[in-house]
Formats: structure tokens, sequence, C-alpha cells
């Protein structure tokens, strides 16, 4: 940027001459507003001043110029306007219409003369699809111009104060449009207070949902695992897109989120917003519905604002939250179909032209519960192809997350306990349980302790003390039967209650690619409670099945699609994913019986290993019932200590 942190070139002398092809641009100093200066700047950091002489020069010449937003084309119009010295045919258009009007072919006619008459012409726009075609088409130079960063921000400022601001931060200009940058950078105003009124504009900006500004930043965040690398990769790539350094259809910004309910999905989109500065727009099915009749047109006419109120805010992020709302077409009803088609297929294209729009600058980002659900032309290549799933938070995230939300409570106190027990949580419960914490201290009526914590993450004991064995054997089973196995690692095994969840077995599976004998392993690792409950306590309870993701349920669904997706059956026909394989059984009588024989197989094979292992899973089961809490260490101490027992009762036996 040659130059521009002492002087400006100058936009005097409106009249092109002939002379003017010998003269280089003009240069001046302070004097002017930041609200002519601006435009200049940002022109200058991206061309130079060369670039700038050969617009000025250059007859028979088309330029055609990207702005950074919609509040960005007036600016830099007029500036370019005068600039360049002579026009034949200037067009400028930052609202997109409705529908074709009979000025675009007007636009596109003097266009056309002009350049086929080699005269000069210039076009400005955030979005190049809204000049003439013929223009775009033909460009002699096409300048996509990015958000200006600290360094052409702080030239003018240094330009209008005469002193060059210190700590002037790009997060913090990105965060802004023209209009607001413009009015906080003042004649007769010190460079401090220009940067002061900067950053508290930014603060005050409102990014279409106020809790943005109190989100943690990224890497403040603690559990989001593959998700938060990606994010942070995301504003790495935005930052380099508004250095001018990659155009933005380089950047990976559309993906779809997966997780259970209250892992921080939101949360975690809201922290991507702080931390790259830009605006966040959400939106949702049932948002669509609340906010129109309700009628096919309206719905319609819900995705098209929001996704202009995107483009309008672009560079943005747009939202996409709970995206398995979308019906899936190749499960939804005649009777359903009928009216969400075309809704599904109005989605569908207006997403094209956000994502493949080389000048839509829009970031579209959606989450799902049940990523197994959405209809697959929604994660098809080119769209949202790319799904990253949030897991349930570690002990070491839980005690991440715990820090962050007690904030000054509990400063030295070690956490990693109360993690452990809280195994299973997700960042909401977290949030919860530490309201519970500090209530119980304000009762108490002092400052909070560990203890507030703990009695908050493992209340006292209300259950029944059959009930309380019969979850403790529940649990022991799926842990042994999983490590007998070999089927990974036991991280915890709890019987703390934690809302509908009356214990765990938390098992690192290895994330290995499966093989038949693999899936079935799981699969009996899936029906080891149940296996535990009827050798240890000689009848079943209710524990294994009774909802969607409940043992019999998901040990039914992987069977299934052993047979109906993976090859592993009689057939290699593909019939279904795993989303599918519920409508199949249900029609599907032979299919049925298929999975209920290899289940009953399987089933047997569990008790037969539950009942060489009874020892083990009796042993962690009395653990469980006193400490209610098992992590891995304790859990292989226990497996040392009833395999030294076993080796002494055969050496006794002998």
């Amino acid at each position: 940027m040659d130059g521009i942190d002492d002087e400006i070139w100058t936009d005097e002398e409106p009249e092109f001459t002939p002379e003017d092809e010998e003269q280089p641009p003009k240069r001046i100093g302070a004097g002017k507003t930041a609200h002519d200066l601006l435009p200049q700047a940002l022109v200058e950091s991206a061309i130079g001043m060369d670039g700038i002489a050969r617009i000025i020069r250059t007859k028979a010449f088309c330029l055609v110029v990207q702005a950074p937003s919609a509040g960005w084309v007036a600016p830099l119009y007029r500036y370019l306007r005068i600039a360049g010295k002579h026009w034949d045919f200037h067009h400028s258009k930052s609202v997109a219409p409705r529908s074709r009007s009979q000025q675009d072919d007007i636009s596109m006619e003097q266009s056309m003369r002009a350049l086929t008459s080699g005269g000069r012409c210039l076009g400005v726009s955030q979005q190049l699809t809204l000049l003439p075609s013929a223009m775009v088409a033909s460009a002699d130079m096409t300048m996509l111009l990015p958000q200006p960063d600290a360094r052409v921000v702080g030239a003018v400022i240094r330009a209008v104060t005469g002193r060059l601001p210190r700590k002037l931060e790009d997060q913090t200009i990105a965060a802004l449009d023209f209009d607001e940058i413009a009015s906080a950078i003042r004649s007769g105003s010190t460079a401090k207070a220009c940067v002061d009124r900067l950053r508290a504009a930014a603060a005050k900006k409102v990014h279409h949902d106020k809790s943005i500004m109190d989100a943690p930043l990224l890497e403040d965040l603690h559990g989001y695992g593959k998700a938060k690398h990606w994010c942070l990769e995301l504003v790495a790539d935005l930052e380099a897109w508004r250095r001018g350094e990659i155009p933005f259809t380089a950047i990976s910004a559309n993906v779809v989120l997966a997780g259970a309910p209250g892992v921080g999905k939101t949360t975690l989109m809201k922290s991507l917003a702080r931390s790259a500065g830009v605006p966040l727009i959400s939106t949702s099915v049932s948002a669509w519905f609340a906010n129109s009749p309700g009628y096919l047109d309206s719905i319609i006419k819900q995705i098209d604002a929001i996704f202009a109120q995107a483009r309008d805010a672009a560079p943005a992020i747009l939202f996409l939250d709970e995206l398995d709302a979308v019906p899936n077409r190749a499960t939804i009803s005649p009777r359903g179909a009928d009216w969400w088609l075309p809704v599904v297929t109005h989605l569908l294209t207006t997403l094209d032209g956000a994502i493949s729009g080389a000048t839509e600058n829009v970031m579209v980002i959606a989450a799902t519960n049940h990523p197994e659900r959405l209809d697959s032309a929604l994660t098809r290549s080119g769209r949202l192809s790319r799904i990253i799933n949030i897991p349930r938070p570690d002990a070491d995230a839980l005690a991440g997350i715990f820090r962050q939300h007690l904030g000054a409570d509990l400063p030295s106190e070690d956490l990693s306990q109360a993690a452990a027990m809280a195994m299973g949580a997700t960042g909401a419960d977290v949030v919860e349980l530490v309201k519970n914490a500090r209530r119980r201290a304000r009762a108490a009526q002092r400052p909070m302790v560990l203890a507030d914590l703990m009695a908050a993450v493992a209340p006292d004991e209300t259950r029944s003390t059959d009930l309380l064995r019969r979850i403790a054997v529940h649990e022991a089973g799926h842990a042994v039967i999983a490590h007998a196995n070999g089927m990974g690692r036991i991280l915890g095994i709890s019987i703390v209650q934690n809302g509908d969840t009356g214990g765990f077995a938390h098992i690192d599976n290895d994330g290995r690619l499966p093989t038949k004998q693999d899936v079935e392993k799981l699969v009996m690792q899936r029906l080891g409670g149940r296996a535990a409950e009827e050798v240890l306590l000689g009848l079943v309870g209710t524990g294994s099945g009774g909802s969607k993701d409940s043992d019999l349920a998901v040990a039914t669904r992987q069977v299934a699609l052993m047979h109906l997706g993976l090859g592993m059956g009689d057939s290699l026909v593909y019939r279904a994913d795993e989303a599918g394989v519920d409508n199949i059984l249900s029609f599907d009588a032979r299919m049925t019986a298929l999975v209920e024989e290899d289940l009953q197989r399987l089933y047997a094979d569990a008790i037969a290993l539950a009942r060489r292992h009874v020892d083990l899973i009796e042993a962690v089961a009395d653990d469980l019932q006193v400490r209610r809490h098992i992590g891995p260490g304790r859990f292989l101490e226990l497996v040392d200590r009833v395999h030294a027992a076993r080796q002494m009762k055969e050496i006794g036996n002998r």
C-alpha cells in the first residue's frame, strides 16, 4: 500500500484531458474526511498507485468493482467516478430486484453501446450479478475488494488526525460497515478517540443476536473436538480473505454440525461469529412457521427473506438450526409430499445460490440432532456435504467447561472429580449444575465451596436400594462385556442420575472401521447390561428398552443395518441407511425375522460371556454402589483384583 500511511491520492480535477495520459495520479495529505478517504484507501491498498494510474490513463477500458458490502457501494462508486476522470457509462447497484426491470434492460444496452464504441465503463456492486452481464464478462480490470483491515483504517485515521493509531485490531474493523467506520473517524479528534469509538461501535453491534458479544471466543471453548478445529480454520481463512490473499470461494464455509441436544451447537455458532467478527443470522423451520401464516407461499417467502438478510449482511453466517425438521423426501408420506416438496425444492435451489455464488459471501452452517434423517440432497457434494459430529464432552473437556462457567468461583479447586462424576453431561447440563451449586451456597449465606458443586453433580440418592443394585449391575454389564470382547477402553461407569439417565458406561470404541465381527461385538456390548441383569438378578428390568435410543433399539438398528446397508448379511444389495431400517422392518416380515434371529444369537453370546465374567461384573457393581462412579484407573484395578483372585482360586483347586 504505497504511501498510504502519509498521503492518499486526490480526486480533484474531475475533467478528463488528453494530458492526463502522461501525468501520474495526484496525492494529497490530510484535510479530507474519513467519508472521502476510506474508499480511496481501500482501492489503493488493493491495486496500488500503478493500478490507479492504469484506471485514469487507459482508453477503451471497463472496470468492475465488487464492494465489501452494500454499504460500501455508494462511497466507492462516487470516488471512482471522480477519480477515473471520465466514464462513458457508469453504473452501481446494491439492492437485488424482485424481477428484471426495464431499467436493467436500458443499463445493459447502454453498457453494450459504450463497450463496443471503445468507451470507458465503470460498474460497482457488492454482488457482481447485479451489474450488466456484458460488463462483468468483458471487464479489463475486476477489483474484488475485501473488508478493510486495521492497516487501511489506521492510515485514514492518520490522514484525518495526524497521528497513527495504536492497538487497532482487524477483528474490530471486521465487525463494522462503511458508515460505522467513517462516523467514528472525526476531524479534530485524536487517533485514540477514533479507535475507542470504533471499538465501542463493534461492541454494540447487534449482529442479529445480542448474546454474541457475551459468547466466549473460540480458543476459550472446551469439548468441541473437530468442530472447534474447523471453526478456527474458518476464522483464519476469513482473515486471509480480508487481507486479499484468497478469494471467498476458496473458503470451506458450509457444514452440518451434528450432536445430541445440549452439546452446544448454538453456543459454538455464537463464538464463531464473535471470533470471526461477522453477523450471525439464525433461522429454523419452526421460525418460518412462527413468523408467517404458515401457508406454502409464506414459507417460501420466509426462506427468501432470511437468505436475502444474510446476503445484505455479508460476509455473514446463516445458521440453519434443526435442519432435520426439513422432511426427507425419501421417507415423507404421499400426503405430506404434496405440501413439502415445493418447499424442499425451493430451499435446495436457494441454498445452491448462496453456496455456489461467487459474490454471495455467505457461510451456510446447519445443525441437527439427527444427521441420519437428513434428505440426501441437502448433504450432497456442493451443498452441506461435510457433517461434523460434536460428541458429549469427556472428563477433561467437562473440567474446562466447569471452569468457564464457574468464573471467579472456586479458582484454586481441582475440578477433575466433579467432571468425572458428571460424565455424560452436556455443556447445557453444566450450566444448570453450576446454577444449582450457586443456589446452594446462597441458601447457606456463604461463598461457594467445592462441596456445593459436588452436591449439584451428585445429589443425595433417593432411589431404592434394589433399583440402584439393578442399575449398577446393568452398567457394569455393559463395561465388562466391552472389555472382555476387546472393544475399547472403559472411560467411566456411573450410577449418578442425570436427567432421565439413571447411569451410564462410557466406552471408547477406538473409532475403528468395524468388520462384521466388530459390529456383532458392539451389539453384544449394547445387550450386555440386560445380560448381566439376567445372570446376576434372575430377571431383566425395563432399562434396556422403551425408547428409540434404548439398548434394544440401537442393537436392532445395528443388526438391521448389517443386512440392509453394510452387505454383512445374506445379500449385497444396499436397501437403506441407519435412518431407513426402521421403516423396512415395519413391513418386511422376513427381514424382521432375520434380525430377530441374529439378536437372539448375540444375546445368548452376551449371556455366556456374562456368566464367564460374573465375578468381575459383581465386583464392579459392588464398587459402583459405594463410589457411585468408577474411572478408567479404578476399573482396571478391579480387573486386576478379580484376575488375581481367579488365579488364587485355581491354585487352591489343584
